[in-house]
Order: C-alpha cells, then sequence, then structure tokens
C-alpha cells in the first residue's frame, strides 16, 4: 500500500475508530500541515480537523476516545459526511447487506451510534440508483494468501458477518469460519502458511519393505533403543543404495 494513497481511499482500510480520527490531524501534528491543507485532503470542516488535533496535543490519543465531532451538514443528511459516505460506499459494494450490518461497522470504523431505523431511512432517500462494478479482489486472487486471509479477518471484526464476506470475496463460509477461529485462537500466528502434507500422503505411510528391515533391525539389536534403530536402519539404506549404484554402473 501506497503511503501517498488519498484519503478517501485510505480511510476504507481503517479497522478502529480512533485510528480515523488520528490518521485525520497525523500530517498536522507530524509534518505541519496546514488545518486548510488537511481540511481539503479528508474534505472534513476546518474546525473539526482543528479540534481533533487539538485534543490530540493536550491528551494524545485518548483525547481522540471520545466525543467525536460531526461535520456542519449533519443535520441535512442525517449522518455526518464521512459516516454518510461509507453507508452508501457499504450499500453499493454489497447490495444485500442488512441494515444491522452497516450499524455494526459503522460503530467500528467511526465509533458513530446509530440504528438500523435510522439507516434504512437514509438509504431509502439516498438510493444507490446504479450499481457500478467495484475493484475488489477475491479471496483466491490475492497475490500474497496472508494478505487474503488478514482481509477475512478484518471484515469481520468491522462488521461484516460471515456470510457477507464470504459472497464478497467469492470464498465457502466454512473457509471464512475457519480463518476467524484460527485468529480467535492464534492471533496472527494463526494466519500464517502452515503448510503439512495430510496424514494419508503416500510419503506419510510406511512401506512393507521398511517396516520388514525395522523388525529384522529389532531382531539382531534387541536391546537397541529407538534412535540407535533409527542411525542402524539409515546406514542399512544407504548401503544398499550405494550397492544398488555399483550394480548399475558395472
Amino acid at each position: 500500500m501506497k503511503q501517498e494513497e488519498a484519503f478517501s481511499q485510505l480511510h476504507l482500510r481503517f479497522t478502529d475508530p480512533i485510528q480515523f480520527d488520528y490518521e485525520v490531524i497525523r500530517p498536522v501534528v507530524l509534518y505541519s500541515q496546514t488545518v486548510a491543507e488537511r481540511s481539503e485532503e479528508t474534505e472534513m470542516p476546518r474546525t473539526t480537523v482543528r479540534e481533533k488535533a487539538k485534543r490530540f496535543v493536550r491528551e494524545g490519543m485518548l483525547g481522540l476516545a471520545d466525543k467525536r465531532l460531526a461535520g456542519d451538514n449533519e443535520r441535512e443528511i442525517g449522518y455526518p459526511e464521512p459516516v454518510a459516505r461509507y453507508i452508501l460506499y457499504l450499500k453499493h459494494l454489497y447490495p444485500p447487506i442488512h441494515y444491522r450490518e452497516i450499524v455494526r461497522i459503522i460503530g467500528t470504523k467511526f465509533g458513530y451510534r446509530t440504528n438500523h431505523h435510522k439507516v434504512k431511512r437514509f438509504l431509502e432517500r439516498n438510493p444507490v440508483t446504479v450499481q457500478l462494478e467495484l475493484k475488489l479482489v477475491h479471496f483466491h486472487d490475492f497475490e500474497d494468501a496472508y494478505e487474503a486471509r488478514w482481509t477475512v479477518v478484518r471484515m469481520y471484526y468491522e462488521g461484516w458477518n460471515m456470510k457477507s464476506i464470504a459472497d464478497l470475496l467469492k470464498v465457502s463460509r466454512k473457509h471464512v469460519a475457519d480463518l476467524i477461529q484460527a485468529f480467535e485462537e492464534d492471533d496472527f500466528a494463526g494466519l500464517e502458511d502452515k503448510r503439512t502434507r495430510p496424514v494419508n500422503h503416500p510419503d506419510n505411510q510406511l512401506t512393507f519393505p521398511f517396516m520388514d528391515r525395522v523388525f529384522r533391525a529389532q531382531l539382531e539389536y534387541p536391546d537397541a533403543g529407538r534412535f540407535r534403530l533409527h542411525g542402524i536402519i539409515e546406514l542399512d539404506i544407504g548401503e544398499n543404495r550405494t550397492f544398488n549404484k555399483k550394480i548399475t554402473t558395472q
């Protein structure tokens, strides 16, 4: 992900409301960007950006935890502008999405409390008239398998339900459930590659010649322990390979 990605796209990746607020004011407090410039980039009122930055300077991250400010046109559209845009984006992205699902996602990403009745009324007043094709990478099209797994988990903790995730990413609901369970049990380690051979893989099976070799070694060395038997068998196999190689080259 490029660091210069526009805020309008970057904020779609956020997983926490404080993360959203901090990203709004980060260039202001770290790189001396003016409030006016950041307001234009984020399409948020200058007073909102200025107040967030002031609370951060005075109280640190905890200053962003409460008292989130709404946009100037909240009364007109029913929601702060970033929230309203994101609700429309969700409906555009996945038309069958449930209203309660939208409520959870908005609560997670923006810390904004609403209810499914209000979401329903808002969407009825602001319908998504044309369903355009959105660029969304399906699960098996990700170049990085880890990123695909993390996308599933991130969407779940944002408030998406398993069926919606499965439909959007074109993956089975069971796979979605397995990934979420793996994350809950082993956090990020549960998303890493763990490629192991299945139990019934041919290389895991004991062949009759090998079992016969083990049996004969145990008869010849009845007092040998497991590790010594392992060494004896390996030596025997190595000698047989050398002998067979000599036979084939003669």
